[in-house]
């Protein structure tokens, strides 16, 4: 099976369980690169550039450890570098005229027959922080579905302390992508995400459909919508707030109170 680079139009969703109970949903608009098209992408969609300026951009130095090395040869500093059958996968929302703020992305080594082999989520705070978190050998639990948890280990909300356990769903069934994240704390799930759509090949075509009927989507409104999600649960739900903690982790890749490093391998 070879996956080609697609714009996947779907929804994202979060469910806050506890200790006070908020929800939202939100239409959303996201891509999924196979990381070995990049260089030959713009042949077919001349509206997508590859570092350097257009409509939609992608540039090496807005992922991972956030230097100019190509994005695959980071990924390999974390993950053992893709096999023969392999191909990577990178979820995520590119620059829309130059910006992008993407709470999260994923990077998927999928093996040509459609098997999960290993993931790293990679999230990025308001604080300018960034962590990964490499799920190496996730679980296969359906016929197109992966498990994988990892203790919590990033600040990301200011609502939820650092106590927890990540539980991640993965499914990836012909042109249907689903991405989950739960957060567990005690033996309950206190909080559930998700982002899921259908994949459609990458083109001038969809990319301007995009562009001029859905533009609030994500790269223009994923601030704004974070910040009024912020308001209602620190006025309305009245929610403790906590303060960012320094990072302690070495899967912390970007600490915003130190310089870049290209040393970090987990």
């Amino acid at each position: 099976m070879n996956f080609k680079s697609a714009i996947v139009r779907g929804e994202v969703t979060h469910e806050r369980i506890g200790p006070s109970k908020h929800s939202f949903r939100y239409p959303m608009t996201f891509f999924a690169f196979n990381l070995s098209e990049l260089g030959k992408l713009q042949e077919q969609a001349s509206l997508f550039a590859h570092n350097r300026f257009n409509v939609l951009s992608l540039r090496d130095q807005d992922y991972l450890h956030g230097d100019s090395d190509p994005i695959r040869k980071q990924l390999n500093r974390l993950l053992p570098a893709e096999k023969e059958d392999e191909q990577t996968l990178l979820v995520t929302s590119p620059r829309y005229l130059g910006y992008a703020f993407n709470p999260v992305n994923f990077h998927l080594r999928v093996s040509d027959c459609g098997e999960l082999r290993q993931a790293v989520a990679e999230v990025n705070n308001t604080f300018g922080d960034r962590h990964v978190y490499p799920l190496r050998n996730p679980k296969q639990t359906g016929k197109a579905t992966w498990t994988a948890h990892c203790a919590k280990k990033f600040h990301v909300s200011p609502f939820n302390n650092m106590e927890g356990e990540y539980h991640f769903t993965f499914r990836i069934e012909g042109d249907q992508l689903y991405m989950g994240v739960d957060l567990h704390r005690d033996g309950a799930c206190v909080m559930k995400t998700w982002q899921q759509g259908t994949r459609r090949r990458l083109s001038n075509a969809a990319i301007s459909r995009y562009v001029f009927l859905h533009p609030f989507d994500t790269a223009l409104n994923s601030m704004p919508r974070i910040l009024w999600q912020a308001a209602k649960l620190y006025y309305r739900k009245k929610l403790r707030v906590y303060s960012r903690p320094k990072p302690q982790s070495p899967a912390t890749l970007i600490n915003r109170d130190q310089p870049l490093s290209n040393h970090h391998v987990i």
